[in-house]
């Protein structure tokens, strides 16, 4: 016990003794990486954990001589209130640096921070202080005898100032000179370096208001291909934007506005990456000042704790009962935290029960679904009487309702803990409210009444959103309204209230003439699984879901579900959503032409127990000119590929003995080259990890998209053989 004692007496004192003595090496390797954590949280805009993290390290640097690291960490903070627009942090934090670096006659470091400094100075627009900062970076980086990449930097920056602020072309153009000299000594490749999209940027720049048309579209050429080849947005924006100034200067407007439309392009990717950011970044704010206000309180409590290290021997004995009733509780916590562990297992193990059922349940009931579908696909291409067409068009889109019905009920298990994924896709609006409205044909005629639609054809006809979600919510809304309504009338409306270049704003509504919802209910219909009865005779009960859907569905499109309901007066159901316009599809069209006739001829394997799904797989490559062969088993799968040669395995998922996962395992053992393309109903989230782990080559959902079945399928063959198709 007493050695014991002894061992705990030991560890709470070694600290103390350390605290007192400089940073080891091996501490300060420690700290370069911490360093480089707060570097990495500042890249992710993750501004509040990346001060709070160096201010912690600057505490811990205390009083060291390691002026180096205490100078990179206040850099760090300097980057970090710069980003958050504090302006006097960010210039504080930035000469702190400085001096400690000058401390540290770190040649290097004082160029970088000089340079540092100067980005700052010119974030807030004061750019003669900002090329102050740089010449003294160039001016110090003369003292050094080893050159190195960042000395480059400031004079780049200064000559991009001198040039478009300054006016002053030819001694802009003499220092970028320099900066391409010096770029060369350190064998700098200006195909790469991202450094040289401003070089090039700013020659042109010069070249151009020094009339030099042929040379300065020269040097934009090579702005743009390096910026594009290496994937900076940012510098493209820029490209585009001088290049629309400079030809607006010039009375140029045919350019200008083609200049501005490409500006316009590249600025909506960049926003789209911003605005993702922006929640981080306002956030960070709220996090940088809450750091500092855990930080004042560390201070004081590390001051208070000092004070009492006097009398820390007095407390010695006090310490040793403590831990001795530590021992105690922690025998007590273990023996509590082995029943909490059990029933933890207990709770997984239902979770996992109840998420494969959820899988197992997606695929039974959305597997003859695809059969369905396809098959009524599939016949329509035939040689048909148009009244056969008319039943075939209408099997298919009620089967497609039924698949997004049974998608609904399925995704509320999921409601509660997942964002609901809201996909992107080219569709007709005015068709999905009609195809709505005559998919309920049944229950309008059993309730005796009328639809009517009002739509404005000032809509754009070619819409991009998430066309089955929207679907969903109409045929709830009306469904509902039919539900509550005898003899009379629903008006489904949609009218475009803003429009711009690329999107529209659009306000729907379903308003009924049936028996209205009373002003206390009108708050519960939203919620799951609630119930609102009417009173007549041919009402019907339904799930409770719909209106709960509706409003989740909504909610992730960025719109809101409202009410206005009087009893005996009807009701009526509103919202607004915002699409994007469509736009040419002949590229696409052109891109997915081309790859259907590259796998025109290909041979595939198709691994599929249900003989209906196996018709249908096969009746679709049939319809694209593929040759197929087909096996309902696992086994005979992997028998068949070490004889026959494939160019594609189409893998159903669920199969009895072997299934899919299993399949693939045990071919890749003998062949990796194949390529294995699976064939799942169940909800991707389910087995999109399971499938890569695998080594499957991609995935295709039933019921099939034939734009996703073609380009997965080409994809899956052509990258597996190494061949890019343009």
């Amino acid at each position: 016990m007493k050695r014991v004692l002894f061992a705990v007496l030991l560890l709470v004192t070694t600290p103390l003794l350390l605290q007192a003595q400089d940073i080891s090496d091996k501490e300060a390797d420690s700290i370069n990486d911490v360093l480089l954590r707060v570097n990495d949280l500042n890249n992710k805009s993750e501004y509040g954990k990346a001060v709070a993290l160096a201010k912690q390290t600057l505490e811990y640097l205390e009083d060291s001589k390691r002026y180096k690291l205490i100078g990179k960490t206040l850099n760090g903070l300097a980057f970090s209130y710069a980003e958050l627009k504090d302006k006097d942090k960010a210039f504080q934090y930035s000469f702190q640096a400085l001096d400690y670096f000058i401390k540290a006659k770190d040649t290097l470091s004082i160029v970088v921070i000089y340079n540092d400094i100067g980005v700052t100075y010119e974030d807030f627009g004061l750019i003669e202080e900002a090329n102050n900062a740089y010449q003294q970076a160039i001016d110090v980086s003369r003292l050094s005898n080893k050159p190195h990449k960042y000395i480059i930097y400031p004079k780049v920056n200064i000559a991009k100032n001198l040039i478009e602020y300054s006016g002053n072309y030819k001694k802009g153009l003499a220092y970028l000179n320099k900066a391409i000299h010096t770029s060369k000594k350190l064998g700098l490749d200006e195909k790469k370096d991202h450094v040289f999209v401003q070089i090039f940027l700013s020659y042109a720049y010069a070249l151009h208001k020094l009339k030099q048309f042929d040379a300065s579209e020269i040097y934009f050429q090579k702005a743009l291909d390096l910026a594009s080849n290496e994937k900076y947005l940012r510098a493209i924006e820029g490209i585009y934007s001088k290049k629309t100034k400079l030809y607006t200067e010039d009375g140029d407007y045919k350019e200008a506005l083609n200049m501005m439309g490409k500006y316009i392009e590249i600025r909506d990717s960049i926003n789209t990456i911003d605005n993702m950011s922006l929640a981080k970044t306002i956030e960070a704010r709220y996090k940088v000042k809450e750091s500092e206000e855990k930080l004042s309180y560390l201070t004081k409590e590390k001051n208070i704790k000092e004070a009492q290290l006097v009398k820390y021997n007095q407390f010695m004995a006090l310490l040793c009962i403590l831990i001795a009733l530590l021992i105690l509780t922690t025998y007590w916590t273990i023996k509590k935290n082995k029943q909490l562990q059990l029933a933890r297992d207990v709770a997984e193990n239902l979770s996992k029960v109840k998420s494969d059922f959820y899988s197992e349940i997606s695929h039974e009931l959305r597997t003859p679904l695809y059969a369905v579908i396809e098959l009524s696909n599939l016949l329509q291409k035939e040689d048909l009487k148009v009244q056969h067409k008319e039943y075939l068009e209408s099997l298919q889109f009620s089967g497609n309702q039924l698949l997004s019905l049974i998608n609904n009920v399925l995704e509320l298990n999921k409601m509660d803990s997942e964002t609901i994924k809201i996909e992107q896709t080219k569709f007709y609006l005015k068709d999905i409210i009609s195809n709505t409205i005559d998919s309920i044909e049944f229950a309008l005629n059993e309730s005796n009444n009328e639809i009517c639609l009002d739509y404005d054809d000032t809509i754009p006809k070619e819409l991009v959103g998430d066309a089955l979600k929207l679907t969903q919510v109409f045929i709830n809304l009306i469904s509902n309204a039919t539900k509550f309504t005898n003899n009379g009338t629903i008006t489904v409306t949609a009218k475009m209230i803003k429009e711009s270049a690329n999107d529209v704003k659009i306000h729907f509504e379903v308003i009924d003439t049936g028996l209205g919802i009373a002003k206390e209910k009108q708050s519960l219909i939203f919620e799951n699984f609630y119930q609102e009865h009417a009173k007549i005779e041919k009402s019907y009960r339904g799930t409770g879901l719909g209106l709960s859907i509706v409003k989740e569905i909504l909610k992730a499109m960025g719109g809101e579900i409202k009410i206005e309901s009087e009893e005996g007066k009807g009701s009526t159901f509103y919202f607004d959503l915002k699409f994007n316009k469509g736009k040419e599809t002949s590229k696409l069209n052109d891109l997915q032409s081309k790859q259907l006739k590259e796998i025109e001829g290909k041979r595939v394997l198709i691994v599929d127990d249900n003989k209906i799904n196996q018709l249908v797989t096969r009746k679709v490559v049939d319809h694209l000119n593929i040759k197929s062969s087909t096996v309902d088993s696992g086994q005979k799968a992997i028998t068949l590929i070490k004889k026959e040669s494939f160019d594609c395995v189409l893998m159903d998922l669920h199969m009895p003995q072997l299934d899919g996962y299993e399949t693939t395992k045990i071919i890749r053992e003998f062949n990796t080259e194949i390529p294995i393309v699976a064939l799942t109903a169940a909800f991707i989230d389910d087995v999109e990890e399971k499938i890569k782990q695998q080594g499957m080559d991609g995935y295709i959902l039933k019921p099939f998209n034939k734009s996703v079945f073609v380009v997965t399928l080409h994809e899956a063959i052509f990258s597996k053989n190494k061949v890019l198709t343009v």
